[in-house]
């Protein structure tokens, strides 16, 4: 009898844990980071964690190299450098980086978007989506693209620079994916602000930091990001520059 009644109420907790209301919750994704704008924007540009260093810290993520060497884009573990006009290359695992933002995210279902005219568009029906709108998320976009408008990095000292000039260029008729988080505005003294999206193409022939697109058609993920790692790096540089809080102010004007 009480071997009966032991299995039956087994039986019990675990159809009850099969539920949405008793199953265990999701794991919740945390973000890893390296370095951060505000260095960056007071002109630490060199950082001391290398691409091998990284790699076991995340799949899909943003960032850039030692001396704004252009930015990177990091999709399915492995990392990429977008170059002048988009010209995309694998990156060497000894290469360095003042500032990375990384996170585990592997989706398993997407959601559909369609007829996107313009960035801002896809950032209003995007935002529209969270459920809570206080807490960073990690996005993916997939799909084919009618156009896209983009930039790549040039080379400097501080990204707080007068008369910036920035390599921008075009794409049609392209498939690929875009890679990006959005942080909330109170976060603007350790993330930038608001939508950042990098995109590669399918081929990993061509990327770069998306400045306006349009599609007919997307399918996007996203995930809340419940917590954040900081790495600070570990240079003269950045131990002795005096690194000040940006405003929304200083992010448009560094173009970011």
């Amino acid at each position: 009898m009480n071997k009966l009644f032991c299995k039956s109420f087994l039986y019990l907790f675990l159809s009850l844990l099969s539920t949405s209301n008793f199953a265990f919750p999701k794991h919740d994704m945390s973000l890893f980071q390296t370095g951060n704008p505000s260095a960056l924007l007071s002109g630490v540009t060199e950082g001391s964690m290398t691409f091998h260093e990284l790699k076991s810290k995340g799949n899909f993520g943003l960032g850039t190299f030692n001396g704004i060497q252009g930015e990177m884009v990091a999709l399915n573990g492995k990392f990429y450098q977008i170059g002048q006009y988009g010209k995309t290359i694998s990156v060497p695992p000894d290469w360095k980086t003042p500032w990375v933002q990384l996170v585990t995210f592997s989706p398993t279902s997407f959601n559909k978007l369609n007829n996107i005219n313009h960035l801002a568009e896809l950032k209003e029906k995007l935002y529209a989506k969270f459920s809570n709108k206080n807490i960073p998320y990690a996005i993916v976009i997939k799909g084919h693209f009618n156009s896209l408008d983009m930039r790549s990095r040039t080379p400097r000292k501080s990204l707080e620079i007068k008369n910036i000039h920035e390599d921008t260029y075009q794409a049609k008729d392209i498939s690929g994916t875009l890679v990006g988080f959005r942080f909330p505005e109170y976060l603007l003294n350790i993330a930038v602000p608001g939508f950042h999206f990098h995109f590669i193409s399918d081929d990993k022939k061509l990327s770069g930091h998306v400045l306006n697109l349009t599609s007919n058609h997307l399918e996007y993920a996203f995930n809340q990001i419940n917590s954040i790692t900081f790495n600070f790096p570990r240079t003269d540089n950045y131990q002795q520059t005096n690194i000040k809080a940006p405003t929304m102010e200083t992010y448009h004007k560094a173009q970011m």
